[in-house]
C-alpha cells in the first residue's frame, strides 16, 4: 500500500487485466506491468501520485482510461502493442516521455495528436508501419513537424538545424 515503486513484469501466468487492486496503491510513482497480456487499460482512479507507466510488450489495442493520471503521468512506455492510433493522451499534460515503438501505428497524422501535449519532449515511435512507408529522414521531419514540444526523437536530439528544415518542407 504504501510503495512507490510496483514492478510486475513478465508474470507466470501473465497478468491479464488490470484490476481493482491497483487503486490499493495511491503512493505509487512507479507502475511497471510490462511483459503481461494486459488488454485494457483501467481502474487507475486512486494513482493519484503516479509518474510512470509501464505497459510495454502487452496486448493494447486503444489507449482509454487514461484521464485520471492527467495531472500527473509523465511517463508512458507503451512499445510493442498493438495501438493504430494516439486517441486518448490529449489530456495527460504533464506527459514528457512516449514510448510507442513497434506498435500498428500506420498513418504520420496520427503523431499530429500529440501536438496538445505541450510539455512532450521525447517520442520513441521507430518500427511502426508508417516508417516502412517512408525514408528515415522524412519520418523524422514529419513527426518534428507535428509536434513543436520535441527535443529526442528515437533516441536521438532534435537540432534547431534539423527542426527548421523539416519546417521548410512543409506539403
Amino acid at each position: 500500500k504504501d510503495a512507490k515503486k510496483i514492478t510486475l513484469i513478465g508474470m507466470i501466468p501473465p497478468i491479464a487485466k488490470m484490476d481493482k487492486q491497483l487503486n490499493d496503491l495511491p503512493l505509487c510513482e512507479h507502475l511497471g506491468l510490462s511483459t503481461n497480456n494486459i488488454g485494457t487499460i483501467g481502474n487507475l482512479k486512486e494513482l493519484r501520485n503516479l509518474k510512470t507507466l509501464s505497459l510495454s510488450r502487452n496486448v493494447i489495442k486503444a489507449l482509454k482510461n487514461l484521464d485520471p493520471l492527467a495531472d500527473t503521468l509523465e511517463q508512458l512506455w507503451l512499445s510493442y502493442n498493438l495501438l493504430e492510433k494516439l486517441d486518448g493522451l490529449s489530456k495527460l499534460r504533464k506527459l514528457r516521455i512516449l514510448y510507442v515503438a513497434n506498435n500498428k501505428i500506420a498513418d504520420f497524422a496520427e503523431f499530429a495528436k500529440l501536438k496538445e501535449n505541450t510539455n512532450l519532449e521525447e517520442l520513441v515511435a521507430i518500427g511502426n508501419p508508417c516508417y516502412l512507408a517512408s525514408d528515415a529522414k522524412t519520418a523524422r521531419a514529419t513527426i518534428i513537424r507535428a509536434i513543436p514540444s520535441l527535443k529526442m526523437l528515437d533516441g536521438t536530439r532534435i537540432e534547431l538545424s534539423e527542426r527548421e528544415e523539416a519546417e521548410e518542407k512543409k506539403e
